[in-house]
């Protein structure tokens, strides 16, 4: 199967965007982790519900 440029750029874009998301999400889950304290709690509560 051949694919055209736009959907390879469409395919690409939504790689980083998953990929800035997941690095993201490590840097909020390890600064919750460190800080601890209501905010870490909340998180967790929110993840775990």
């Amino acid at each position: 199967m051949e694919y055209t440029m736009a959907q390879i750029n469409l395919y690409y874009r939504e790689a980083i965007h998953h990929d800035n998301a997941s690095q993201a999400a490590g840097i909020i889950a390890a600064n919750l982790g460190f800080t601890g304290g209501k905010a870490a709690k909340d998180a967790i509560e929110r993840l775990t519900r």
